[in-house]
C-alpha cells in the first residue's frame, strides 16, 4: 500500500510539472517542439529517478551513498536544467526579436 502511495505521489508531482510548463508557454504566447517537451519530460524524469536512488539508499541503510550520490546527481541536473533552461528559453527569446519587423524612427 505504502508502494503505491509513493507512486501516485511520483506520478501525479511530474504530471504537475509538465502542466506548469505548459501553462507557462501558453501565458507567454510561445511554442516549443516536440523534443523540447521530450527532453523537458526526460530531465523532469531524472530528477525523479535521483530523489528514488537518495531514498532507496537511506532505506538500505546508505546514508554516505546516499550523500555522495544525491550530491553528485543533483549537481549534475541542476547543471543540465539551468543549459536547457538557457537554451530553450533564451533561445525562443532571440528568434522572435529576429523575426519582429524593425521599427525605424523618422525624424
Amino acid at each position: 500500500m505504502f508502494e503505491l502511495i509513493i507512486n501516485s505521489l511520483v506520478i501525479i508531482s511530474l504530471l504537475i510539472a509538465i502542466y506548469a510548463l505548459f501553462n507557462y508557454q501558453k501565458e507567454k504566447g510561445e511554442k516549443l517542439a516536440w523534443w523540447k517537451w521530450t527532453l523537458s519530460i526526460l530531465w523532469l524524469l531524472a530528477v525523479l529517478i535521483v530523489f528514488a536512488f537518495i531514498g532507496t539508499a537511506i532505506g538500505e541503510g546508505s546514508p554516505q551513498v546516499a550523500l555522495r550520490g544525491g550530491i553528485t546527481f543533483l549537481v549534475l541536473l541542476a547543471i543540465s536544467g539551468v543549459v536547457f533552461f538557457r537554451f530553450f528559453f533564451v533561445g525562443i527569446k532571440r528568434e522572435q526579436r529576429i523575426n519582429e519587423p524593425v521599427e525605424q524612427d523618422v525624424n
